[in-house]
């Protein structure tokens, strides 16, 4: 509320025209209702990651690596196998291990036990076929083991919509690699994607191609395009976010519905700064959000807390994201996921914590970050699914899930007939509880500046369309809109991206669009408070 209220001062002290900026000033018509791509797209994302599957890491597959690869990389891999048994009896074993990533009881074990509502899907630049490895290590002979990569990409993203799961396509290996690391695609150690053109030039290629999968329809139920995973601590001063602004804006050409997400680069702070600068209302652009990650278990400061003190730390974690955002008009959307996260602690941690029921501990953990980043994030995607050695520990989500420590929000598993009763019980409240919220906030004005100049009726659109906008999210799955969902029913998670969607497409400008967004946050909540959302 503190923020509207800042932003009626300013309306009411300037008296210089709003600048004119390229959105139209009016909408072609009302906005349209929200549909079930909306839904996959701007929910509160309880999601996992499938990591290892197109691109490897040892420790989660070491069968995938003969005894002599050189490294713990895919590419170490990849050229070990074909070393030791030739391209073909190698692309045949990449293929079968790509297509048994999930059988048919994963992805229900996902749906409908652990309620998963989205996959982050990592990817490398190989995945996308031979034509996008020339001039990098993957040209040759390695470069023959994907000609079916993509394909199986498309396949698992099709399985998984039909069951009602979204994926987020996150691009993990890039040219020249984002970061240092083997997850990366090699075992180069260096991070050459930043200052290097044609890396820079070869990723972007890599990102309009996914980008045009996407548009096309031929990637079923996509949330969003991830450009890299991890980007170095440096990358900032090596011109990440020029090459993100430029991507954006190529993309933007293809379709610029598709939400894009970028990594924070290890600094939240600034990445914040610039999502404020790109996700303005004015600019004519893709929704931008920001990947962040948070483990607690590789620092020394970590390992030198207890379990206890560091399940204390969460409820601070992300504080900065939820001040940040609220305020598209005045700051900009502000959109941050929690893009990988997981319940291991370090053994000198546990070696900490007085004897205390580990297992009792770990499904702290795990609830208090999952309800955390749906609190101050768009969600979270847990590290990780699958792995040789199932069901994982506190790295796995099977494992998890079953322990009771990675428990969905109670509108996921809630019954289909519950959520008609609720919405419709919602329905019958909306009128009363419209009257109340505007007849709360014009009485709010007059008293706080009486006599000043407002435009009351931008509170009730906004709210009217709020309310509406999060009643569809809610009985989508029950309205049998969404392939696959057998129950639940969804919230608006990535809020503030919902909030600039929707005011570029109801044309809401001028020094009095701040009432349109605060009644529209007004009407969400008027929603979520009548049908009782958890």
């Amino acid at each position: 509320m503190r923020k509207f209220v800042d932003k009626a001062k300013q309306s009411l002290t300037s008296h210089s025209p709003v600048p004119q900026t390229q959105i139209p000033t009016q909408p072609i018509g009302p906005p349209s209702a929200p549909t079930p791509l909306d839904t996959l797209r701007y929910r509160s994302h309880h999601g996992t990651n499938l990591g290892s599957i197109f691109v490897l890491e040892k420790w989660l597959f070491p069968s995938m690596f003969e005894p002599n690869a050189r490294g713990d990389s895919e590419l170490d891999a990849v050229t070990a196998s074909i070393a030791a048994h030739g391209v073909d009896a190698t692309r045949q074993r990449w293929e079968q291990h790509w297509a048994s990533a999930l059988s048919d009881g994963d992805v229900d074990f996902l749906a409908n036990t652990a309620h998963i509502t989205s996959i982050r899907l990592p990817i490398g630049y190989f995945t996308l076929g031979p034509s996008f490895t020339a001039g990098t290590p993957f040209s040759g002979s390695p470069s023959q083991i994907y000609v079916s990569a993509w394909s199986a990409v498309i396949q698992l993203c099709e399985r998984l919509h039909k069951a009602g799961i979204s994926v987020l396509l996150d691009l993990h290996a890039v040219p020249g690699g984002a970061n240092d690391q083997d997850y990366g695609g090699t075992s180069s150690k260096k991070a050459e994607l930043w200052g290097k053109r044609k890396n820079l030039e070869a990723s972007k290629k890599c990102l309009l191609f996914i980008a045009e999968e996407v548009a096309s329809e031929r990637v079923k139920g996509c949330l969003g395009i991830q450009f890299c995973n991890e980007a170095s601590w440096d990358a900032r001063e090596r011109g990440m976010y020029a090459w993100y602004e430029d991507v954006v804006s190529a993309i933007g050409n293809i379709d610029r519905s598709i939400p894009l997400y970028v990594s924070d680069a290890w600094d939240l702070g600034s990445a914040l700064r610039w999502m404020g600068g790109i996700n303005r209302v004015q600019n004519v652009c893709n929704p931008v959000g920001v990947d962040t990650h948070k483990y607690y278990t590789f620092t020394d400061s970590d390992k030198a807390q207890s379990p206890q003190q560091i399940i204390g730390r969460v409820g601070n974690e992300l504080a900065d994201a939820q001040g940040a955002s609220g305020d598209v008009l005045g700051k900009g959307a502000m959109q941050v996921v929690v893009g990988e996260w997981s319940c291991v602690m370090d053994g000198q941690t546990w070696a900490k914590s007085n004897g205390a029921d580990k297992d009792e501990l770990v499904r702290q953990f795990g609830s208090e970050q999952a309800q955390k980043w749906r609190q101050r994030g768009g969600g979270a995607f847990f590290w990780t699914a699958k792995m040789q050695w199932m069901d994982g520990g506190e790295w796995g989500l099977f494992e998890m899930v079953k322990k009771g420590a990675l428990v969905p929000p109670s509108n996921f598993t809630v019954s289909f007939e519950d959520v008609r009763q609720r919405a419709e019980s919602a329905r019958q409240q909306k009128e009363e509880r419209k009257t109340q919220a505007v007849g709360g906030h014009v009485g709010y004005w007059d008293r706080t500046a009486p006599g000043g100049k407002f435009e009351h009726w931008r509170f009730e659109q906004g709210w009217e369309m709020g309310f509406s906008d999060a009643l569809a999210f809610y009985e989508m799955r029950a309205c049998e809109a969404m392939d696959g969902a057998r129950s639940g029913a969804d919230t608006i998670g990535a809020l503030d991206l919902w909030v600039l969607k929707r005011l570029r497409e109801s044309g809401q400008q001028g020094g009095f669009a701040w009432e349109w967004e605060h009644g529209f946050r007004e009407g969400v909540r008027g929603f979520e408070e009548s049908a009782h959302v958890g």
